[in-house]
């Protein structure tokens, strides 16, 4: 082996191995630089408009919008936290009556009795067979369902240091970002042995697809848990509105209609309960209004920048839920489009064209 080859495999090991040991070492703040990372891309017209206010000054750009990040962004959420934990522990103990006073058990009764009981009279004899029990199993649900809210405050309050931690790391991370963002990219992009066309089209679909995926889910899931709590507040009654309006705005992030799972539930629990009309104006407000703002919010947004075939977001969406959690519904479409373009610039060039 030649001294050049065997320099050259010193080399490229070493590099290897220090990548996986930084690989290592951030691998504990994916969480946090991923957020970062989203915000910083989100923001980025911003922040080229703040360089040029400031006179190239990206230091002072950069703390004038974290300041800004942390005025519109952490401060209410920490305020509307504060509002769902007091709404879900008042959801929780109304479960919790509802459980030990037998009331879901009533509920079903009063299902078999009603107009619906057409139905439950040719559905109760298939139950039968298969030895299910309706009240048992709606008992159980919202067992399961107050101990998972249960569990998620007392979590939430165990480990409040370690999300004030990642919660610090993420903004001078983000702050970093800011100010460095540019010159990041820059070394990046110079490390890639890639065509410069090339390279300006992965980073375009990059930034186009993270920037559009975020603000359209973003802005549809405050839309949609917005009006869903409109409906929750002034169509329902509900005491814990602002909870089922964020529950909804959660639940937007799923493809296959998500939000209607929560609202839809919440109009059987009405017509359950005897508020019918209640119920059937909640369906309406829900299917009329909230289930088709995303219609009407997602292509203002997205508009022609990201062109992913359906069926592959569809389980890149539900893959990446599934495998990253909360973070993967960002990331999963990230990866397709980069996939796809990646793929585009192999067929460019290296597919043989066809005789």
């Amino acid at each position: 082996m030649s001294q050049e080859r065997l320099f050259a495999a010193f080399f490229f090991a070493v590099l290897l191995f220090l990548l996986y040991q930084l690989f290592l070492f951030l691998s504990a703040f994916f969480a946090p630089l991923f957020w970062a990372v989203i915000l910083a891309l989100t923001f980025y017209p911003l922040t080229t408009r703040l360089v040029r206010l400031f006179r190239g000054s990206r230091g002072a750009a950069a703390f004038v919008l974290l300041l800004a990040v942390i005025a519109t962004a952490i401060v209410p959420s920490f305020l509307l936290g504060s509002l769902l934990v007091r709404q879900a522990a008042g959801a929780y103990a109304s479960a919790q009556r509802a459980v030990q006073d037998g009331h879901l058990t009533a509920l079903v009764a009063s299902l078999r009795s009603s107009r619906l009981g057409l139905l439950w009279v040719r559905l109760g004899p298939l139950l039968d067979r298969f030895s299910i029990d309706l009240s048992d199993i709606l008992l159980r649900a919202t067992n399961w369902l107050s101990t998972q809210i249960v569990d998620q405050a007392t979590g939430l309050a165990r480990n409040v240091l370690v999300t004030v931690f990642d919660l610090v790391m993420m903004l001078v991370a983000l702050f970093f970002f800011f100010r460095d963002g540019e010159r990041m990219a820059a070394v990046v992009r110079g490390l890639i042995p890639m065509e410069p066309a090339h390279k300006d089209a992965v980073f375009r679909r990059l930034y186009d697809t993270l920037t559009a995926v975020v603000q359209s889910m973003v802005l549809t899931a405050v839309g949609q848990g917005t009006l869903a709590g409109i409906g929750y507040w002034l169509i329902a009654g509900f005491d814990f509105s602002v909870f089922l309006g964020f529950v909804t705005g959660l639940a937007s992030f799923l493809p296959l209609a998500g939000p209607a799972f929560i609202w839809g539930g919440a109009a059987v629990y009405l017509a359950l309960a005897g508020a019918t009309w209640r119920a059937i104006g909640l369906v309406a407000w829900g299917a009329l209004v909230v289930s088709t703002a995303d219609n009407f919010i997602k292509p203002l947004v997205i508009g022609a920048r990201v062109n992913l075939p359906t069926f592959l977001l569809l389980f890149t969406l539900l893959g990446g839920l599934k495998v990253y959690g909360f973070i993967g519904v960002f990331l999963g479409p990230v990866v397709l489009a980069l996939l796809l373009e990646f793929l585009g610039i192999y067929r460019e060039s290296y597919e043989t064209p066809s005789r």
